[in-house]
């Protein structure tokens, strides 16, 4: 049996009172995607947030069984 590996990136900007709706729905999108994955049968393996000055970057690493 073999493992297949994919990454998930995910830019959301740091939140202020302009950009906090923009944040929510980036999240809420991210949020989505992982779990259209999850339905794929890929599992989440690891997430790695990398905070920049404005806007932090999700890396989600996900595997699934072949």
């Amino acid at each position: 049996m073999t493992q297949q590996i994919t990454t998930v990136t995910t830019i959301v900007p740091t939140a202020t009172e302009e950009t906090l709706n923009r944040e929510l729905r980036k999240l809420g999108e991210r949020d989505s995607d992982l779990a259209q994955y999850a339905g794929l049968g890929w599992v989440l393996a690891h997430t790695h947030a990398i905070a920049g000055a404005d806007h932090t970057t999700f890396v989600d690493t996900l595997t699934r069984q072949q």
